[in-house]
């Protein structure tokens, strides 16, 4: 039920005007990432369609500093699928598309028209990165809109470089994510994870610092909801009392995870 979308999200229940919750709504609640994909194509005209509601996403100064990259060749999902086994899953979905930051189509642009391109470098990135990021959610909720799952995969950044060379990025573009879309399997479970509660995350006028008591309640309605967490390193930091959200939280950014990030921007003049 529409009730049941909001408790579902927060794991408690929250107060809501039903009468709002139209189509668009129901499906931004209903959310959840599907990892299991059937075999049905997805016909060019609906892709067409799904990346005309993912350019629809607001762009900053309409610079428009994203691109997509839909993988078709088997040999590229092939490649990808031996670097990253555990994602074969994803990387064989119907529609496989590449979330990218692109500095370098307006770059060109500069140059066509005999100007410097001389954007302020961690401006650009940030730009750039927030006009994929919110495509890449329109695109997301176009497709579940439409019955089709959807997975984003960060995943890809582990590999950053060989990424970068498969699919030919030029100076100035960065992978965001890998998003794979397709109808889900049969018997696919679908499962929204429970948020942070509300007053975590919205704030009124003034910034105010998290309450620990409310984060430990959330652990325990995430675990309620989706059973105890996959321990993060736990070969480097041993195995906690109770596996947590939180504690997940405190150890994935106790490490300096894809460092060569750093190296990629530098090498495709996106950061000096």
């Amino acid at each position: 039920s529409r009730m049941n979308a909001i408790q579902a999200r927060y794991g408690y229940a929250q107060t809501v005007d039903l009468a709002t919750l139209n189509p668009t709504l129901e499906c931004l609640l209903q959310h959840s990432s599907c990892r299991a994909f059937s075999d049905e194509a997805i016909p060019q005209s609906m892709r067409d369609t799904l990346y005309a509601a993912a350019q629809s996403a607001p762009s900053k100064s309409n610079l428009q500093q994203y691109s997509f990259l839909e993988v078709t060749e088997e040999h590229i999902r092939t490649q990808l699928m031996n670097w990253f086994p555990a994602l074969a899953w994803a990387f064989g979905a119907p529609m496989l598309t590449f979330s990218l930051g692109d500095l370098h189509r307006n770059q060109v642009i500069s140059a066509h028209h005999g100007y410097e391109y001389n954007a302020h470098p961690e401006d650009a990135f940030l730009n750039a990165a927030v006009d994929a990021a919110l495509a890449t959610q329109a695109l997301i909720t176009a497709a579940e809109s439409q019955g089709f799952g959807t997975c984003p995969i960060s995943q890809i950044r582990e590999r950053l470089h060989e990424v970068a060379d498969l699919l030919a990025l030029p100076n100035g573009v960065f992978p965001i994510c890998a998003v794979a879309i397709g109808l889900p399997a049969s018997g696919a479970p679908s499962q929204v994870s429970p948020r942070l509660p509300a007053d975590l995350v919205i704030h009124h006028n003034r910034y105010q610092p998290p309450s620990l008591e409310a984060i430990t309640s959330y652990d325990a309605r995430f675990n309620e909801a989706k059973g105890l967490p996959k321990v993060r390193y736990p070969e480097r930091f041993g195995e906690p009392n109770k596996p947590t959200w939180s504690d997940n939280v405190a150890r994935q950014t106790a490490v300096e995870e894809r460092a060569q990030l750093r190296d990629y921007l530098r090498l495709k003049g996106i950061l000096g």
